[in-house]
């Protein structure tokens, strides 16, 4: 019996082990079953890259920009389209009117002014500048009266400073070409993002500082209407954007028009804060607004209308980050990247995102550039053989001139010119081929950018080849050079000056001198040492110099504003020492010598 009962006691252990077991089993397949049930199906993604023809830049220049106009949005707010690359936005209460950005130009400015005073006349009690890009600051003279205030971030001054630093003369020239200074209206009818610009009125400065700044949030009133910026940044770091609460009327400045942002502008600038602009757009979606009157392109209404635009709009920008980073990271090239990115059908299809102004591929260099920097990983990139080099070799290589040439001209045959503008590039290169303004070479390049720009839709590509073969034929015009009121000049430090004339100093009148000058500035008590030294300018600010800085050959006494209009060629230095406005201690003639190492003037 007992053995019996014994034996049976595993059989029952081992039952109950079985059991738990095939709970278990089941558990875990039920678990494997409902994992892979609730996995994501994978399907390729098909995108494209939204359509830029020069027939959607033409429809897009009547629908989008239009003629000279003023809509009115709601009984106080009105809009100025066409008058000027920007729009200008008045809304108005019974104690005066709030002005949101002003044009690029006084002249401008004041056509802007009369129409949409017209519609509602009054005073100005305040101006609102969304940001300090000249398109929508420079007409601001024109719409200044006795006690108005004018509203910007607290980022405005630095920003606006900066495209009278360092880069000017390059942003200048390369502004010059992408708006197409001497292209005709025909070929290219607008600026994608308004009326085409006028580059010689905008030299005339119009430009008022503000006198009121902030950061994060502000509010005002003005007759009883409450007026709120939100810091936004976006196409800028000094962005904002203006909520009317009462009417859930929406003016985002630069942060929305109807063309792909200008992730990155052709004209050159500093990295914009892509994913800063994409957080704008989220908050401008949260306000939920009725009306959105973006300071470019027309007018949106709706709420669902505007929710949808505003989210593509932000979708389209975050995909070609989202793109750039997954595939950097994957170690494709920065020039693959570019070559290939394209929208998800759904965006693509957008005439918001329509690359009529910003572009994709150039958007994905900006962003891979602003993190990784020029250098995409490959090893043939670091060492490359010199550009010269490598076309010179080329040319031989493919038979000589003349077949590089004859195949140059069988590809505009085939309506390639892509294809000879590279090979044609190649030859001049390669000095092969006379590329000087005038000659049979500059003209024939001058061809074949009018038929590359034939086919691009893309307004400011578009501008920069067709001025690009305007100078190949005509030479270069002389880069047009601001005229900023003097009141307007003495709102820039004076440091900003001396930073500005450390990179201006002329290497070949200055790589065998080694000495120093010191300024000191009598309105501001401040002193600055300027040392010349085998080509390098080093500028110390204080009474102290450097070790090693020799003797200054000359102590100059001034004011600051005598010497802005000095180092803008505003006053001549004869007529500022005449005046006593400059007075020099020390060698006058060592430090006239000193000065004409250096270039001067805007």
């Amino acid at each position: 019996m007992n053995s019996e009962h014994v034996g049976e006691l595993p059989p029952k252990k081992s039952h109950r082990a079985k059991l738990i077991a095939l709970v278990l089993v089941l558990l875990v397949a039920g678990g494997v079953a409902v994992f892979v049930a609730g996995r994501p199906s994978r399907r390729d993604v098909v995108t494209t890259q939204p359509v830029s023809t020069p027939e959607v830049l033409d429809a897009h220049c009547e629908e989008g920009v239009g003629p000279p106009r003023v809509l009115r949005i709601t009984d106080n707010v009105l809009v100025a389209v066409g008058y000027d690359l920007a729009n200008t936005i008045l809304v108005t209460s019974p104690e005066g009117h709030v002005v949101i950005d002003v044009g690029m130009s006084p002249a401008r400015a004041r056509l802007a002014r009369e129409a949409l005073l017209r519609e509602a006349p009054g005073g100005v009690r305040a101006i609102v500048l969304t940001h300090s890009h000249i398109d929508h600051i420079g007409g601001a003279s024109a719409w200044m009266e006795e006690g108005t205030e004018v509203w910007a971030t607290d980022a405005f001054r630095d920003h606006f400073l900066k495209q009278y630093g360092s880069f000017r003369m390059a942003e200048t020239v390369r502004g010059a070409r992408q708006f197409g200074w001497h292209v005709d209206e025909e070929s290219l009818p607008c600026s994608a993002l308004g009326r085409r610009v006028d580059l010689e009125a905008a030299m005339e400065s119009g430009i008022v500082m503000p006198t009121r700044t902030f950061s994060g949030e502000a509010s005002f009133e003005v007759g009883g209407v409450r007026v709120e910026l939100h810091e936004a940044h976006g196409e800028t770091h000094d962005q904002l954007l203006v909520w009317l609460p009462e009417s859930r009327v929406l003016m985002p400045g630069d942060n929305y028009y109807r063309a792909f942002p200008n992730l990155y502008t052709i004209r050159g600038t500093s990295p914009r804060p892509v994913d800063a602009w994409i957080e704008s757009l989220d908050t401008m979606r949260a306000l939920r607004p009725l009306h959105l009157v973006p300071s470019h392109t027309v007018p949106l209404a709706g709420e669902d209308v505007i929710a949808g635009a505003l989210t593509r709009y932000r979708d389209g920008i975050q995909w070609v980050r989202d793109r750039v980073v997954s595939q950097a990271n994957a170690g494709v090239s920065v020039d693959r990247i570019a070559q290939e990115m394209a929208l998800p059908a759904e965006l693509s299809a957008d005439p918001a995102l329509a690359p009529l102004y910003g572009q994709l591929d150039w958007s994905a260099r900006a962003i891979y550039d602003s993190h990784l920097g020029w250098f995409d990983g490959r090893p043939e990139t670091l060492y490359p053989v010199p550009s010269d080099v490598v076309a010179r070799r080329t040319v031989q290589l493919m038979g000589g001139r003349d077949a590089v040439r004859q195949a140059a001209q069988q590809a505009r045959q085939q309506g390639d010119p892509r294809w000879a503008l590279h090979l044609l590039t190649l030859l001049r290169d390669a000095g092969e081929l006379d590329a000087s303004p005038g000659t049979e070479g500059a003209d024939e390049l001058a061809d074949v950018l009018g038929e590359v720009a034939a086919a691009v839709g893309n307004s400011n590509g578009r501008g920069y080849l067709l001025e690009s073969a305007y100078e190949l034929r005509n030479g270069p015009a002389e880069p047009l050079v601001p005229r900023p009121a003097p009141s307007m000049l003495d709102t820039i430090p004076i440091t900003q000056f001396f930073a500005i004339m450390v990179t201006r100093l002329i290497p070949e009148l200055s790589s065998d001198a080694h000495e120093s000058v010191r300024f000191v500035f009598e309105d501001t008590n401040e002193t600055f040492f300027m040392t010349v030294r085998h080509g390098v300018a080093e500028l110390v600010a204080g009474e102290t110099p450097l070790p090693g800085t020799p003797e200054p050959l000359a102590t100059v006494h001034s004011t600051t504003g005598t010497w802005r209009r000095l180092a803008t060629d505003m006053t001549s230095p004869v007529s500022a020492l005449a005046s006593g406005e400059l007075r020099v201690e020390g060698d006058a003639l060592a430090f006239q010598t000193f000065t004409n190492r250096f270039r001067r003037g805007l």
